[in-house]
């Protein structure tokens, strides 16, 4: 009895994990320009959704994914951006072109936090070009001082508190913060900077990146 017991365990776990394996999809992915010729370091999105990594030197990347995405969009600042669909194949070639579509993944968020993320992020230069787009209730001066509106001078002083990913960093730090990398940002200023005591005085700005 014990022996049919095993035997039935170890076939059920065989058909788990074919299962398992099934479910896992290899999506290779190859993107060029319209002069044929590959485009490395482009931006590939699974239904709006960014992935982590990004295309090599010949154009290709490759996801092992469970999940099927309905359109997958590659894009580059310098080549352009294209959307295809996508049709349960294993190797799908997208073509850029210059245009001036926009996509943009949005969240459910409170007023302080800018949680919208789209592809006009990666047309930002720096930092600086992106809060004055993209971030209300900042200003960023002529000679790229931020001030949080709305908030007094502390020992003369108007620079914010700076945090990435749960660290407190320097401006030049805060500066080198690639705009395309940017996941959210929260604006903290008044009672919902007291977390940070008097290193809060002047505002907030926290950046969650991918």
């Amino acid at each position: 009895m014990k022996i049919i017991k095993y035997i039935f365990l170890v076939f059920t776990l065989i058909i788990c994990n074919q299962s398992f394996s099934q479910e896992q999809k290899e999506i290779h992915i190859i993107v060029k320009g319209e002069d044929n010729n590959p485009i490395s370091d482009a931006i590939i999105l699974f239904d709006n959704i960014k992935q982590k990594e990004r295309t090599n030197s010949k154009g290709i990347l490759i996801i092992t994914t469970k999940i099927k995405p309905k359109k997958i969009t590659a894009f580059s600042p310098i080549h352009g951006i294209n959307t295809i669909s996508y049709y349960d194949k294993k190797y799908n070639r997208i073509v850029l072109k210059k245009s001036g579509e926009n996509i943009i993944i949005t969240e459910q968020k409170p007023s302080n936090v800018i949680a919208e993320q789209s592809l006009s992020a990666f047309q930002y230069k720096n930092i600086y070009e992106y809060i004055r787009g993209q971030v209300p209730g900042v200003r960023v001066t002529s000679g790229n001082t931020i001030i949080i509106r709305g908030i007094n001078t502390v020992n003369g002083s108007v620079e914010p508190l700076f945090i990435v990913n749960k660290a407190a960093v320097s401006l030049a730090s805060f500066a080198s913060t690639n705009p395309a990398d940017i996941k959210k940002i929260t604006v903290l200023k008044g009672p919902d900077a007291a977390i940070y005591g008097l290193r809060g005085a002047n505002g907030v700005i926290e950046v969650t990146t991918y």
